[in-house]
């Protein structure tokens, strides 16, 4: 498809997306190189949600090569949303606010889209936004690559004890934000690209936002492998997330 072709697909959807009534909610995903996995995860989340409450789908589509732009452009003629199309890759830090950027309800649910989450989770965020800004999803059981698992808990235990955040896992992508916290806290984002929501979580916290974790089903992937978090590219990784908790740390150590 031409990109004449892509954008008055683009525009269409725009169109039909603001003859809906208001939403409450947006359910943002960001989605890179997905092909097998984006349709089902979609429908999963809008036929759990969008049937109950009124809802606004936002997709940040990151230059995907694998064919999840043909399959977003006609899900698109069946779902209303505001979709984001990269020509080329940004980074899932950039394409997450891209998509934030996008958001006009109260609040925004935000998953990723590689199937690893339920939708029917949503409810218990849900019942507690009310009472607090930032409702987290946390993985009881993490169905990810042993080597990721180890990682990652090193990582959040060190962010959590550094910080004091009243959280478990503050990278995970599974969260109830309010709009609120959204305009305060995305534009600052910067200094961790391999873990924009855990960078996310404790601005938010430091600027005094209500957070909250809650029990979530995590599963694994529906197809195919992660595309970050590689054995090869490990090392790279690690040593840019220690330069940029480095620079974390001593930006907010005063406040």
């Amino acid at each position: 498809m031409n990109r004449g072709s892509t954008m008055q697909h683009l525009e269409k959807h725009q169109v039909n997306h603001e003859k809906r009534s208001e939403a409450e909610i947006s359910l943002l995903l960001p989605v890179h190189n997905e092909a097998e996995n984006i349709e089902k995860t979609m429908l999963e989340f809008y036929n759990e949600i969008g049937a109950k409450i009124p809802l606004e789908i936002i997709v940040a589509e990151d230059g995907s090569t694998d064919g999840t732009k043909g399959i977003l452009l006609r899900l698109g003629e069946k779902i209303p949303m505001k979709l984001i199309l990269g020509e080329h890759r940004k980074g899932y830090m950039d394409g997450v606010k891209d998509g934030l950027r996008k958001v006009t309800t109260d609040y925004v649910f935000f998953v990723d889209s590689d199937g690893q989450h339920s939708a029917s989770d949503f409810w218990k965020l849900y019942e507690k936004k009310d009472s607090h800004d930032m409702i987290i999803g946390r993985k009881i059981k993490r169905n990810d690559p042993p080597h990721r698992i180890l990682l990652s808990k090193i990582f959040h235990l060190m962010i959590c004890y550094m910080f004091r955040l009243p959280v478990h896992d503050p990278d995970t992508a599974y969260r109830l934000i309010k709009r609120e916290v959204i305009n305060s806290v995305t534009e600052d984002v910067n200094l961790l690209p391999y873990s924009f929501w855990t960078e996310f979580t404790v601005r938010a916290f430091r600027k005094g936002f209500d957070i909250i974790e809650v029990p979530v089903v995590h599963k694994r992937r529906l197809n195919g492998d992660t595309h970050l978090y590689k054995l090869n590219k490990l090392s790279g990784i690690v040593i840019s997330q220690l330069i940029g908790l480095s620079k974390l740390w001593k930006e907010l150590k005063n406040m």
